[in-house]
């Protein structure tokens, strides 16, 4: 599971009848959330992050076994691999996984599509960050957590360009599909 959130127990039971959990991946030092209740359902599933992650999740999740992220790209299918864009310092990851249709991009932090913000007074501070709706690079992971904004811009655009996504899923936001998915990418990082 990957950002595994919180779930009930029919949701449990939904995803039991699909096979074992057999990892549990904390995408960045923030999206932590169920991660200890993960693990507790699933004690046989091996926790995972970035090396830069790992310092503040075993703080924040002291409970369960963190493990080095090596240990699962050692353990996936070739068709599935892990992104970490380049100057991003919170252990920021993706996946990517190539299907018969195309290739799949799951999207932490770093890109957002969000359909509608927040009403006052959340919205107006988001805004003076320099959120809006559709899809753009995150205004505060590009803030706090790159260190060098260009780096991670080229890194982007090339991903987009040598193995272009045709579905985006994001962490925050909607996702999409089709012929021009990873243009539309491209472009919102090239502003």
């Amino acid at each position: 599971a990957v950002s595994p959130g919180t779930l009930d127990d029919a949701a449990f039971a939904e995803l039991d009848k699909l096979g074992s959990v057999t990892w549990l991946l904390a995408p960045n030092h923030f999206h932590n959330a169920g991660v200890a209740l993960w693990h507790k359902r699933y004690p046989q599933a091996r926790v995972v992050a970035h090396a830069d992650a790992l310092p503040r999740l075993r703080k924040r999740v002291a409970n369960v076994p963190w493990e080095d992220i090596a240990a699962l790209k050692a353990a996936l299918p070739a068709q599935v691999k892990l992104l970490h864009p380049a100057s991003a310092t919170q252990g920021e990851t993706w996946l990517a996984v190539q299907t018969a249709q195309g290739r799949a991009w799951y999207v932490t932090d770093g890109v957002i599509n969000e359909r509608k913000l927040p009403g006052p007074p959340l919205g107006w501070l988001l805004r003076l960050f320099g959120f809006r709706t559709g899809l753009m690079l995150n205004p505060l992971f590009m803030r706090m957590f790159v260190r060098d904004r260009r780096e991670y811009k080229a890194w982007l655009r090339a991903q987009c360009q040598n193995e272009p996504p045709l579905w985006f899923i994001p962490s925050h936001g909607a996702t999409f599909q089709g012929i021009g998915t990873a243009e539309r990418i491209d472009a919102a990082a090239s502003l």
